[in-house]
């Protein structure tokens, strides 16, 4: 199947899931929405799964590595150099304004005494370093995944202009890296590094990255192999949290140690070959459903429904906060805050495209 350089189908597709997982998570923590189904034990794996926030967020990052190194590369391509100063302008413009838009909406409602955050609070969420204060509060925590982005971007577009003969070198690196880091950390605890840092996820957007920079031979080797690929993929990512627990206590659990279940190394691995078959494979049940127009347009809010859930999934004592009009409200919002506060500014981002 031919696909354009610059445009990935079934990419929204997949952040839709992404931020359903993420949302579902929420919830659960916060309102034990499946409480009901959880007392009969048979679906208990369906609905730990459909919660796996963690996975939603890792679903993220390797999509964002893959999308960002592949539109460098189709940069490189065709003028021969990539703009850094493009693309820091770029990637401003993406993230910063609807992010602060929400943290100026946080600082009204402190106002209003609404809210009540801390000092640190607001300046980890201010500076993008949230992952080092992630338990001061809940409303702002979720900015530990855009701390590990941006700290990932500062330095991967510089080794990507100017150390391009160690790009694959880089991203293996830290790729092997992190199933170290874990084991260390297992060992020799340290309070400030936790699973929500980026000294341990950093390898989801690197696994990304490979997947962009190896994407044509990957592709070539895996090509007569789609429906395997699909559905090993999907069989790993389902039974890894169930064989960590079966292996518990055993010597086979320390593999999930340095190796992780839905968030690991190997669960990465699996969503980068879901996502190589998901717009590279064939265009059949799993491309139509990931194409269709509603989940298209999810994984379009997906950026904004990931900033404004946290409030409303907050267990906050107030309507707006309260399940299930809490989910109403947040669809709202997330519409406003796409096509008033994203949108204008995507557009800005084209032009330095």
């Amino acid at each position: 199947m031919e696909v354009q350089k610059d445009r990935y189908p079934s990419l929204n597709g997949l952040r839709a899931l992404s931020i359903l997982l993420v949302v579902s998570s929420h919830l659960g923590i916060k309102e034990n929405w499946l409480a009901k189904i959880e007392e009969y034990r048979w679906l208990r794996p369906f609905t730990k799964l459909i919660q796996e926030g963690n996975l939603g967020v890792n679903v993220f990052f390797v999509i964002s590595g893959f999308l960002i190194t592949s539109l460098m590369l189709n940069e490189e391509d065709n003028t021969k150099i990539v703009s850094l100063r493009k693309f820091y302008i770029r990637r401003t413009l993406r993230i910063f304004p609807a992010y602060y838009f929400l943290l100026l909406v946080y600082f009204v409602l402190q106002l209003f005494n609404v809210i009540n955050l801390s000092d640190i609070s607001w300046i980890t969420a201010i500076t993008y370093t949230k992952y080092f204060n992630l338990s001061s509060d809940w409303i702002t925590s979720h900015g530990w995944s855009l701390s590990v982005e941006e700290h990932f971007y500062l330095f991967w577009p510089l080794i990507f202009v100017y150390g391009y003969q160690y790009r694959e070198k880089a991203v293996v690196a830290l790729i092997l890296l992190v199933p170290i880091v874990r084991i260390a950390l297992h060992f020799y605890p340290i309070d400030w590094i936790d699973q929500f840092t980026i000294f341990t996820r950093i390898d989801a957007i690197a696994t990304g990255c490979l997947f962009a920079l190896y994407k044509d031979k990957i592709v070539e080797k895996i090509q007569t192999h789609w429906k395997k690929v699909f559905y090993l993929s999907i069989i790993t990512i389902v039974c890894l949290p169930s064989l960590n627990s079966i292996f518990r206590g055993t010597i086979f659990a320390f593999i999930f140690i340095p190796l992780g279940t839905t968030y690991g190394t190997i669960a990465n691995f699996d969503v980068g070959l879901l996502m190589m078959y998901s717009i590279f494979g064939p265009q059949k049940l799993w491309f139509k459903f990931l194409n269709l127009k509603i989940i298209n347009f999810i994984g379009l809010l997906s950026y904004s429904i990931y900033l404004w859930q946290q409030i409303f999934i907050s267990g906050l004592d107030y309507w707006v906060t309260t399940y299930p009009q809490n989910l109403l409200l947040l669809c709202i919002v997330a519409i406003g805050s796409y096509y008033i506060i994203e949108k204008p500014f995507l557009s800005l981002k084209k032009r330095w495209a």
